[in-house]
């Protein structure tokens, strides 16, 4: 709630609340939450669907699923199971799901830096 005050007293009534999959807070819970609290925001609720999180596919969305596809086929017409497709530069290549599945990536720090440019947050709004 701080976070929404302080937006709020920059002259910015309007959030986005982002929570995925599986988080701790569900988007249900967050709502629940800001609409229950006693003087609080007004939260309005959405849930996209597949077709509203992806809009319609481009011509690039087209053809890397086709290369993607071809590759998994093909990897499993040879033999290959446990893998998964990737793309590196402009090269599909198969990764064992061993290399890719408990392993961490980290985000780039400048995605987050022009998220809080853009928004006008200072940095512990993102870094609690």
């Amino acid at each position: 709630m701080q976070a929404f005050r302080r937006s709020w007293e920059q002259d910015k009534p309007h959030f986005i609340v982002v929570a995925a999959e599986g988080a701790p807070l569900s988007a249900e819970d967050i709502h629940k939450y800001i609409n229950d609290t006693e003087g609080a925001f007004e939260s309005r609720l959405t849930v996209l669907g597949h077709v509203q999180r992806g809009e319609s596919p481009t011509a690039f969305d087209r053809i890397l699923a086709s290369r993607m596809g071809t590759a998994a086929a093909k990897a499993l017409w040879e033999g290959g199971s446990g893998m998964m497709i990737g793309l590196r530069g402009r090269c599909t290549r198969l990764l064992p799901l061993s290399e890719v599945v408990g392993q961490v990536r980290p985000l780039d720090a400048d995605l987050y830096e022009m998220a809080e440019v853009l928004a006008g947050f200072p940095e512990e709004i993102y870094y609690p």
